[in-house]
């Protein structure tokens, strides 16, 4: 009998992929934290705009004369 040995899995293999997985997850960290920026300064947006209507709404309120 003549036995041909399996292709096994070498250390050089494991290094491969283990660089890939790395990379992989170095990349999907970057969306996530470019998501989470994109949904802070979109927050951060939207509260100041609010802010800026309640001020004006309460500026134009203070400044008609109680004649009325």
């Amino acid at each position: 009998m003549n036995e041909t040995p399996l292709p096994g899995i070498t250390v050089d293999d494991l290094k491969r992929k283990a660089i890939q997985i790395k990379d992989m997850a170095e990349a999907e960290v970057r969306v996530v934290a470019e998501e989470r920026a994109a949904k802070l300064l979109l927050v951060g947006a939207v509260a100041l705009i609010a802010v800026v209507s309640v001020a004006y709404y309460l500026g134009t309120r203070r400044s008609f004369p109680d004649e009325f």
